[in-house]
């Protein structure tokens, strides 16, 4: 299995308006009825207001790569460009 933490540090300001597009678009939706997809859930850290976290597990490093093959992924890459200023990620492989 595969976990990736993702925090996308946003533009100052434009955090609330990445979340609404993102909702509108039901891109969390799509992402949890892909295949192999075990967890795909995004947070508010408090302490924060121009971070987004998301968690997001797969049942493989392989099902995460066809994940960003999909449509909704492109349409999530088009929103941070208009968003984010940058993306930090950690990956976790389980056995």
């Amino acid at each position: 299995m595969l976990t990736m933490i993702v925090y996308y540090h946003c533009k100052a300001g434009a955090r609330n308006e990445f979340v609404k597009e993102i909702a509108a678009a039901g891109i969390a939706a799509k992402c949890r009825a892909e295949n192999g997809c075990k967890q795909y859930d995004y947070f508010l850290p408090l302490n924060d207001e121009d971070t987004l976290l998301l968690v997001e597990k797969w049942a493989s490093e392989e099902a995460q790569k066809i994940h960003m093959t999909t449509p909704h992924f492109q349409q999530l890459s088009s929103l941070k460009e208009r968003y984010v200023e940058r993306v930090g990620i950690e990956k976790i492989l389980h056995e």
